[in-house]
């Protein structure tokens, strides 16, 4: 099972600051399955459950958390890559991309609220009224949906659920509901039957979100029916804006929505590195909105 709370990152002011991820508390994790004085097979089931969340972990950071040796963790860890699931690397193992663990939507909603809420309203200045807009699924596009509802005598075209039922509640909009196959993991609707719908429109805008940005790999996605349906929508755009907190740069799944270039706009919040802002500037306007405390 897995446990997720509030951790503390260090700022450039010194002060700790509460960020909204996803985390395992350990301590009620390893107190779940029978305490420190674990079996193998159950510390080699608490390890992976911790490298599937984390993304990567060290010998000895796992050694300190398990009360064994750093030893014993090897012998776990190699144990573990025999599976496929993990890879080691020097002092430590990382997941293997082809098994990451996707967050559920629910999940996300609680991550970087502040921040997503920061961009929903910066992206309000940018979509003008009268105009037709598609916003495709994730919850930052979601945040975008709940700020934009002062845009008058729009037309919005959406395939994700949670956007759909956000956008229902203003009278002042024409909404259109996408079709396609339903994935829960999306909350949205995607594959053939949504790109041969999007192939009827031209958008003069569409907002779309992502799950990793990376200068050389470009905006890429976990699904490839997300990216698929992505892409259509991309096709079909004059205006086309990504919108991703800070947390989803200098990471690359498989699935490619597109280069960094193809997007007119990338909003994202201040706390982005600035080597990875820097690089993408140089391809792509980029801009990295004030989050309020």
């Amino acid at each position: 099972m897995l446990f997720y709370l509030f951790y503390c990152k260090k700022m450039k002011s010194k002060n700790l600051v509460c960020k909204n991820i996803v985390k395992l508390d350990w301590n009620v994790l390893i107190k779940s399955v029978g305490g420190k004085d674990l079996k193998q097979t159950k510390r080699q089931r608490l390890i992976l459950e911790m490298i599937r969340v984390k993304g990567e972990v060290s010998s000895k950071e796992l050694a300190k958390e398990l009360g064994v040796s750093v030893m014993t963790i090897s012998r776990d860890l190699n144990e573990l890559a025999k599976g496929g699931e993990i890879k080691l690397i020097y002092g430590g193992a990382t997941y293997n991309e082809d098994h990451i663990f996707e967050t559920p939507m629910s999940v996300k909603e609680l991550e970087y609220i502040k921040e997503k809420k920061a961009i929903g309203k910066y992206c309000k200045s940018i979509l003008s009224s009268h105009s037709s807009i598609f916003i495709g699924p994730g919850t930052t596009t979601l945040a975008v949906a709940r700020e934009i509802f002062g845009i008058k005598k729009c037309t919005f075209f959406t395939n994700s659920l949670l956007v759909l039922n956000s956008l229902s509640k203003n009278d002042n909009t024409t909404l259109h509901a996408v079709p396609g196959t339903y994935r829960d993991l999306s909350k949205g609707f995607l594959g053939t039957q949504t790109n041969d719908y999007i192939q009827n429109f031209n958008f003069d805008y569409c907002v779309l979100g992502t799950e990793g940005i990376c200068p050389t790999f470009g905006v890429t996605l976990l699904d490839n029916d997300d990216a698929y349906t992505s892409r259509a929508i991309l096709r079909q755009s004059k205006c086309k804006i990504l919108v991703a907190d800070s947390s989803k740069f200098g990471k690359s799944f498989t699935y490619k929505t597109g280069d960094v270039a193809d997007f007119d706009y990338i909003i994202t919040d201040e706390n982005i590195d600035q080597n990875i802002f820097q690089e993408i500037s140089k391809s792509a306007t980029i801009i990295a909105v004030p989050v309020d405390d």
